[in-house]
């Protein structure tokens, strides 16, 4: 039997996470996540349907303020981490996306968040929409990334910022303006980590395209 990605989202995969959420969401019930998880439609959804419909089955058990929930985002991956759960673990990109979905019109709190999260699963397509929204208030805020004593925070300010990050949201401002987006590259052109230095140079291959 062929193997799908959409199947990372596994009975194994559930059960671990609901085990962690146990363990971190005060009242958590695990029974009736799993049921909401395993709706009629689950089979028929693709991975980032599935990964979308984790999020919005976790925000019934976060609580309404995001500022609050920002906290049990850091507790859920601190425990994630105790039990030896790895970084960049695909599935887990529902953590990023709970942030977008969630949290764009909190965006200091946002921005703690999404700094944290990226450490344990990468939030580049998460940090579009504030790209988006805020323009340059988010911009100066992955200045700041670019000098964290964090590869993964460091590889954000520039991975986020791409003009023509595959995949991703488009920002059109990005690809006419890039001058936000040099000083970044420019903190970053040499950085010790080469994951973070491929970045930058992905960066400067989207601007060659629009400013050849």
């Amino acid at each position: 039997m062929s193997y799908l990605l959409k199947d990372l989202y596994s009975p194994a995969f559930y059960e671990k996470l609901s085990n962690v959420l146990d363990k971190t969401i005060t009242g958590f019930d695990k029974n009736k996540f799993v049921k909401e998880i395993y709706s009629p439609e689950f089979e028929s959804k693709e991975l980032k349907e599935r990964m979308k419909h984790t999020t919005s089955v976790l925000h019934q058990f976060m609580p309404n303020s995001f500022a609050e929930g920002t906290l049990l985002i850091e507790a859920i991956i601190k425990q994630l981490r105790i039990e030896g759960i790895g970084e960049d673990s695909l599935p887990y990109m529902f953590l990023p996306d709970y942030i977008e979905t969630y949290g764009l019109e909190d965006f200091k709190n946002a921005v703690n968040a999404l700094e944290f999260t990226t450490q344990f699963t990468s939030c580049e397509f998460a940090v579009r929409p504030f790209i988006l929204k805020y323009g340059d208030a988010m911009l100066d805020e992955m200045l700041k990334w670019s000098k964290h004593k964090n590869h993964k925070v460091r590889r954000l300010a520039t991975e986020g910022s791409r003009p023509r990050l595959p995949w991703a949201m488009g920002i059109p401002a990005l690809k006419k303006d890039v001058s936000k987006v040099l000083p970044i590259l420019e903190n970053l052109k040499a950085d010790d980590s080469e994951y973070v230095r491929r970045s930058v140079a992905n960066n400067l291959n989207d601007i060659a395209k629009d400013h050849p």
